[in-house]
């Protein structure tokens, strides 16, 4: 079997904390170069995944042909620049979410993976995670075509001080994070968004954030079903991240940050429950089926439509809050 030779764009927490042991662990990859802008942290992750080299030029690691696919994990500014890059280098891109700030940069990347024919992941995990996939697999056998109305929760403090407010380099909170579940209400109800409503502002300090960094988020479906996020950046580190909640025709399903499933209504069963011993919100499986889909020339999991569909969701999450005003939402605005 074929080993992907990947290159690491970007050795911060993130990748050393999911990205690698991950890659550490799955046969279809060999973590081949580390490049990042810090030399100290592009040689350590060279030095503990046994990478054949380190460097702070990516293009040197773009150029070279030995490198499958890439991992981008870097600031969310550099996404767009950094995949067109690597696409017309000819190789296949994993992403980490955001895809883009704008929709322009969106597009472009669409147009460079379209052009070069390369493979394209964007890391939204989430509806990849095996409680989330469960749970519509329920609601897909069991009553297929009922309308869903689903409540998630994603709360935790949030520094205000991180680099992620800042809307030239991060994009704020809706774009750089938001998009995971914004995906996520996507993957569940299976019906394209029509309408997005937005209510939110800045509830950390204002004289440090200076954008809406907490909100509340309808997002209206095609076949009127319902899903509504709350993202709360001021929350409490002693309670629960996550949940998700979803109630179709009589039955529920309550998911607690991906740890314990319960469903009511289901199988036969008046209550069943499934608990796992650690968080699996679905980033090894994602990074499984991209192996795949580059070894076998499938479709890439969370690929370009995907990774655009929760992008401009996000944008126009944004544009809801300025406005206080419903915006809608069609598969034009973005399927390119």
């Amino acid at each position: 079997m074929k080993s992907l030779k990947v290159g690491l764009i970007g050795c911060g927490g993130f990748a050393r904390g999911v990205h690698i042991p991950i890659l550490k662990s799955n046969p279809k990859y060999t973590i081949y170069a580390a490049m990042d802008i810090i030399e100290e942290a592009a040689r350590d992750v060279a030095e503990s995944t046994g990478a054949q080299y380190w460097t702070t030029d990516v293009d040197r690691l773009l150029s070279d042909k030995e490198t499958d696919v890439v991992f981008i994990t870097t600031r969310h500014d550099s996404h767009a620049e950094l995949s067109i890059k690597a696409a017309y280098a000819g190789k296949h891109i994993m992403c980490e979410k955001p895809m883009a700030l704008n929709v322009e940069e969106c597009k472009a990347i669409v147009e460079a993976v379209k052009k070069n024919n390369v493979k394209y992941t964007v890391g939204y995990n989430r509806g990849m995670a095996p409680m989330i996939t469960k749970a519509r697999d329920l609601i897909n056998n069991e009553l297929p075509g009922k309308k869903k109305m689903i409540y998630h929760r994603i709360q935790a403090p949030f520094p205000e001080s991180h680099w992620t407010h800042m809307p030239e380099i991060g994009g704020g909170r809706f774009v750089g994070e938001g998009c995971h579940i914004f995906d996520l209400l996507c993957e569940i109800i299976q019906s394209p968004p029509v309408s997005i409503y937005a209510s939110g502002g800045t509830f950390l300090n204002p004289e440090k954030v200076k954008i809406p960094d907490s909100g509340i988020v309808t997002i209206t479906f095609n076949d009127g079903s319902v899903g509504t996020t709350l993202i709360n950046s001021a929350g409490c580190p002693d309670f629960p991240k996550e949940a998700t909640e979803i109630y179709c025709d009589g039955k529920a399903i309550f998911i607690n940050d991906f740890t314990r499933m319960e469903y009511y209504g289901f199988e036969g069963h008046k209550k069943t429950y499934i608990e796992f011993d650690k968080v699996d919100k679905g980033h090894a499986i994602e990074l499984d089926m991209l192996a795949d889909a580059i070894i076998k020339d499938t479709e890439s999991p969370n690929g370009l439509i995907k990774a655009a569909r929760a992008a401009v969701i996000s944008y126009k999450v944004d544009e809801s809050i300025k406005t206080r005003a419903p915006v809608s939402i069609c598969e034009d605005d973005y399927v390119w």
